[in-house]
């Protein structure tokens, strides 16, 4: 363990400054700096990584260095982080990024997989709290690799009611009995958990420029479970027309959409039950004057679950 203050000054200064720094090219020679007197810093490796311009396979051999040198038994670097900084956050972001970096890419094969859902696994363990994307990720995995019954038995074991559990189980019972009810109440408990996210995780509304935990995690959910949504057309449709109502009875879908919605459903022989729910919700609404965004959304999702599955 390095003990020198003028070293640990020199290069918490050269850290601050790589985090500070909006120019990739500059946060890379800082980084290299702190590398140069502290060799395999964790801290300086992890954001090489996330400043590198290169193929993603060497992105993630460089995160699964970063977790071998945070698994030695020797730390001669531990001194040497930034002010605050602990190596089981470093652990989990690298952990969290390799794992998102396998999920995100549809070409990965049942090997890649498995090493996702394994990682995955020890972020969850190591995150009691639900601070990281452990849980979305580990379903994300366990879908990917067709392991439904896997999935369903652990959404059960679930405590915290987040639209990822709504969604793997949603997805897993649709992937096991086809359309049925138990999935579709299921679309009903994600819409109600977090009613924006599924126009967010659809591009029918567009994430603000200004990023926030909550575009990071809608982000992640749009790579996860957008590509298992939109796997086969009989899938999709039958996932997006409850959203569709629920945008349609809520005001949440563009006016464009909303047009073309209708024929639709008319064409499809559901235009009378969405006139029915329209009617529903009116009445409801009136029996209140205040209005609440949050009731409306609330009784619209009641609605939408006593429709039944299409």
């Amino acid at each position: 363990m390095n003990t020198d203050p003028t070293l640990r000054k020199k290069v918490e200064k050269w850290l601050e400054e790589a985090y500070e720094t909006d120019d990739d090219r500059a946060c890379e020679e800082l980084a290299v700096k702190v590398l140069s007197v502290s060799p395999d810093n964790p801290e300086a490796l992890l954001l090489l990584a996330e400043v590198f311009q290169g193929d993603e396979g060497e992105y993630r051999d460089r995160l699964r260095h970063v977790l071998k040198v945070l698994d030695r038994p020797e730390k001669d670097w531990i001194s040497l982080l930034s002010e605050g900084c602990l190596p089981e956050w470093l652990k989990a972001a690298s952990l969290q990024r390799l794992s998102f970096s396998l999920l995100g890419d549809e070409n990965c094969g049942e090997e890649e997989l498995a090493e996702a859902l394994l990682l995955s696994e020890e972020l969850v363990k190591n995150d009691p709290d639900g601070q990281t994307l452990g849980r979305l990720l580990h379903y994300g995995a366990l879908l990917r690799l067709r392991r439904y019954r896997e999935a369903l038995k652990e959404t059960m074991k679930d405590g915290a009611d987040s639209p990822e559990r709504a969604y793997t189980k949603a997805l897993a019972s649709f992937r096991l009995s086809g359309p049925c009810d138990e999935s579709y109440q299921a679309v009903c408990s994600a819409i109600r958990v977090d009613p924006d996210l599924p126009f967010l995780m659809s591009g029918i509304w567009e994430m603000d420029d200004e990023g926030s935990e909550q575009d990071d995690k809608t982000h992640a959910m749009s790579l996860v479970f957008g590509p298992l949504l939109e796997e086969d057309e009989q899938a999709a449709a039958w996932f997006n027309t409850p959203i569709l109502i629920f945008g349609f009875l809520t005001g949440r879908l563009p006016d464009e959409v909303a047009r073309s919605l209708e024929p639709q459903l008319d064409e499809a022989g559901m235009g009378d039950m969405l006139k029915i729910a329209q009617g529903q919700l009116e009445a409801l609404l009136q029996q209140d004057t205040e209005q609440d965004p949050d009731k409306l959304d609330a009784l619209a999702a009641d609605i939408l679950a006593q429709m039944g599955d299409f």
